[in-house]
């Protein structure tokens, strides 16, 4: 055996064989850690994957991508046909529609070009087949559906399909049956495929289609057939890359999915210390061993290698286990994501589980890197100390006590760090330096880990020693004495309680805002939308005849159509475009200022002036204040418009500007509506008349009407379910650092076997040893809790204050949920008070006599 087999034999491979289950817990902290960070991982990445997956089989071969702001003209294709000569050129009319068939169930219409389509679209239909097929596409008004759709809904060639589309009431007839490949892929193969014109009836637009997917023949130039559309497109028209659409989307939700991130990666981190604090309570343990190797010439590189390794092989069992269980929370993951993407962000969107290979590579990549990371520091203890000094008791110890003020000096450095980067601002929409300051509290806590545990040992011994003489002094002297495994244990208990303690005030805050902005902006008595097949979200729009409608009923008092539509700035950020009737607001209110001021007059001066109102988010991202200029991108070209005023919203956190309705349908020609508030008479039953809407509009309109308190029982529910998989990775995060207080309280008793035979020889009783181990248990709780209550109080600040803001444009008001928080520090000293139970009965257990002849 070589001679660093023989070392690695000596200070690990034989103690783990002795004792097995004390790498047990580190590696389960590892194992949870990389859960997570892969089954978030792989859920964020499914969603840009889908939104990938779904642009690129629209667009199938297409070299570029022309669209507009409110749809192509038709016309504007025959600008286009110099194409012809170099290239092909198709169309295309995109848009949602709820199956009639009970499932409800939401597919995607997509209307094309079948002459000249094939070029750009792989589209192949296995039924009807032969001569069939030419007349089966030929036909108007027939939608033609991927195998496996068919399959699920029993749909064979002839059959008609019952469809909500915008508020109304249509079917179809099935044409025939695609493959499932090229474009049936798209949106997961729940797919209408159609011809322009029948999607244009479907869907209300006629004269105008979606996009025009460009191809060109091998050997053009890009850069020369480019310059020459885009002279060719008429203004309102722009020329994109065909993976725009797929980044827009993505960019929607890249802020929530990087918080996710972070939070996933916090259990992770909890893991790393509990694999430091294996190795350093093994460095501890192993000092005779260390001491003898040295003695007899080993050099300070093997013994650093060895415990290296160590911490590798914890860091792999783990990270083997966490690919495992990933696995299962994977599934979790994605559909809480899915879930939040289709409620907030794209109601349609269609999410599916990619691949897992990604995830898994990445996720073991960061866990073995953090199992190195989290080993240097005690590996590098280990070499630091003489033979000589290694041989006597605590000799890491007092390393760890000399380097306390030291160590509180880097950390309060670290502090004023993080307080410089919190005061600067996003960058490209991201909160970096946010995150940055964040990471170095995290360094500063880690770092002040010993002297929290010197504070609290001075501090609270003096208050247990009032109560209980001997268990109290005995228990501040345990506690105090194990600097470095303490340190560690605390300072991951803290860590972890403290992220948690600051996401339940961010949460409450938010919860709290949103609660009072529905109630201040819900002024309406009835909202209606769509059909939306059950989802939460909006599918498709409203007729704009639906107004009319709408205003001639009995006890209706005013109607206010709102149109949202999504738009991007020149630079391809994402923001809503949205009108409603200026004249409602001017009545009743209901969009509140951010300065506070009546909203009322404003929206009233707005309409007269033709001046935009822009919400928050909107004003954060493209720093656009009262009285500044924003430009709006619209079918005659960008035009600019005068801000009236900022509103606080909290729907989405891409931005909104909002116009007037009257001058919203003269610039755009578009008249149909997204949602409509409706306003009673006073004294009317807003129950009464929704089920006289209802029942007025069987026949002639698909919709659904909630009732203002549903909607604002719907809002919160949507942001509890948003927040809900925060809360399982906090309770993983705390649990997993709760079971490192009792390994470190495990560790001790182990370690202490002889002071504990030697204070039992003394006199002291088995039970004032437990008692006394129960405290030092009790008091890593309490000093982990005070030191998580203001390190979640930084958290808490940084995510309030800069993270929130930069990453979502929302100001919101500060709210402390007493009655949580304390729960929360009930539960992690409940459970320190039990992991002291079994370190306990194992000091009290002491043979004092073999205690003594080891002494």
């Amino acid at each position: 055996m070589s001679a660093f087999g023989l070392v690695f034999r000596a200070l690990v491979a034989g103690p783990a064989r002795r004792h097995p289950a004390r790498a047990v817990l580190p590696a389960l902290g590892v194992a949870v850690g990389v859960a997570a960070v892969a089954a978030i991982h792989h859920a964020n990445r499914s969603v840009t994957g889908s939104f990938r997956d779904a642009a690129t089989a629209v667009a199938g071969r297409s070299d570029f991508t022309v669209t507009g702001v409110a749809g192509v003209p038709v016309e504007a294709m025959a600008r286009l046909a110099f194409l012809w000569r170099i290239g092909s050129f198709a169309p295309a009319v995109t848009g949602p529609a709820v199956l009639g068939d009970g499932s409800r169930e939401v597919a995607q219409i997509v209307g094309i070009d079948w002459g000249g389509d094939g070029a750009i679209r792989e589209v192949r239909l296995i039924e009807p087949s032969g001569p069939e097929s030419r007349a089966a596409l030929a036909g108007r008004g027939a939608v033609f559906v991927p195998e496996s759709f068919a399959a699920r809904h029993r749909l064979r060639p002839g059959a008609t399909l019952p469809l909500v589309i915008g508020g109304e009431r249509r079917a179809v007839r099935v044409g025939g049956i695609l493959a499932l490949s090229g474009l049936a892929r798209a949106s997961g193969g729940d797919l209408l495929l159609t011809d322009v014109f029948t999607a244009q009836d479907l869907l209300g637009r006629p004269g105008l289609v979606d996009r025009i997917d460009i191809a060109l023949d091998p050997g053009v130039s890009a850069t020369e057939a480019a310059a020459a559309i885009r002279r060719a497109l008429p203004p309102g028209l722009s020329l994109d890359p065909p993976g725009k659409t797929a980044q827009t989307a993505a960019r929607m939700v890249r802020a929530f999915r990087f918080n996710l991130n972070a939070l996933g990666s916090l259990t992770l981190l909890v893991g790393v210390f509990l694999i430091a604090n294996a190795v350093s309570i093994a460095v501890l343990r192993r000092r005779p061993e260390i001491a003898a190797l040295r003695a007899i010439g080993t050099s300070r590189g093997a013994i650093f290698a060895a415990f290296l390794l160590e911490g590798l092989a914890i860091g792999a069992a783990g990270t083997l286990l966490g690919e495992l269980l990933g696995l299962v929370m994977a599934r979790a993951a994605l559909r809480a994501v899915a879930g939040t993407v289709s409620s907030i962000y794209l109601p349609t969107a269609r999410i599916e589980g990619a691949a897992y290979g990604g995830p898994m590579a990445a996720a073991a990549a960061i866990g073995l890197l953090s199992a190195i990371v989290a080993t240097l520091v005690p590996a590098v203890e280990a070499t630091r100390v003489e033979p000589a000094a290694a041989l006597r008791s605590g000799s890491i110890e007092s390393v760890f006590r000399r380097a306390l003020w030291p160590r509180t000096a880097v950390a309060a450095a670290l502090l004023a760090a993080a307080w410089i980067l919190s005061q600067r601002g996003p960058v490209d929409g991201f909160p970096l330096f946010g995150f940055l300051a964040v990471g170095l509290v995290v360094g500063a806590l880690a770092l002040a880990g010993p002297l929290l545990v010197v504070a609290g040992a001075r501090t609270a011994g003096r208050a247990l020693a009032a109560i209980w003489p001997a268990e109290g002094r005995l228990a501040a002297g345990f506690f105090g004495g194990a600097l470095a495994r303490n340190g560690i244990a605390v300072t991951a208990l803290a860590m972890a309680l403290g992220m948690t303690l600051a996401m339940i005030v961010t949460v409450a805050s938010i919860r709290e805002t949103v609660r009072v902005w529905v109630q201040a902006t819900l002024r309406s008595d009835l909202w209606i939308k769509a059909d939306a097949g059950g989802r939460s979200g909006i599918v498709g729009d409203l007729p704009e005849d639906i107004v009319p409608f709408l205003a001639g009923f009995d006890g209706v008092a005013a109607v206010d159509p709102f149109r949202a539509r999504d738009v991007v700035d020149p630079s391809g950020r994402p923001f809503t475009l949205g009108s409603g009737d200026f004249e409602v607001v001017a009545r009743v209110g209901g969009l509140p200022l951010l300065d506070g001021a009546d909203p009322r007059p404003v929206a009233r001066a707005a309409k007269a002036a033709g001046e935009v109102l822009v919400s928050e988010p909107y004003a954060r991202r493209y720093g656009a204040a009262r009285g500044a200029s924003v430009t709006v991108p619209t079918p005659r070209g960008p035009r600019a418009f005068r801000v009236a005023g900022v509103y606080r919203d909290y729907s989405n956190d891409r931005g909104t500007v909002v116009m007037d309705r009257s001058l919203y349908v003269a610039l755009f020609g578009d008249s149909r509506v997204t949602s409509v508030a409706v306003l009673a008479r006073p004294g009317a039953d807003p129950e009464a008349l929704r089920r006289r809407i209802l029942a007025a509009s069987q026949g002639r309109f698909a919709i659904s009407i909630s009732t203002n308190r549903e909607l604002r029982r719907e809002a919160l529910a949507i942001f509890d379910r948003t927040f809900a998989v925060t809360r399982a990775l906090e309770a993983i995060a705390i649990a997993v650092a709760v079971l490192g207080v009792a390994n470190a309280l495990t560790a001790s008793a182990v370690e202490r076997r002889r002071a504990f035979g030697l204070l039992r020889a003394m006199g002291a009783e088995g039970g004032q040893i437990r008692r006394a181990t129960l405290l030092e248990a009790l008091l890593s709780g309490v000093v982990g809790a005070a030191a998580a209550l203001a390190a979640g109080a930084a958290f808490a600040a940084l995510l309030l204050g800069v993270i929130n803001p930069q990453s979502f444009g929302w100001t919101v008001s500060l709210a402390i949920p007493t009655g949580s928080l304390a729960a929360a520090v009930a539960f992690v000293l409940a459970a320190s008070l039990a992991a002291g139970i079994v370190p306990g009965r194992i000091a009290a257990s002491v043979d004092p006599a073999a205690a003594l002849q080891e002494e």
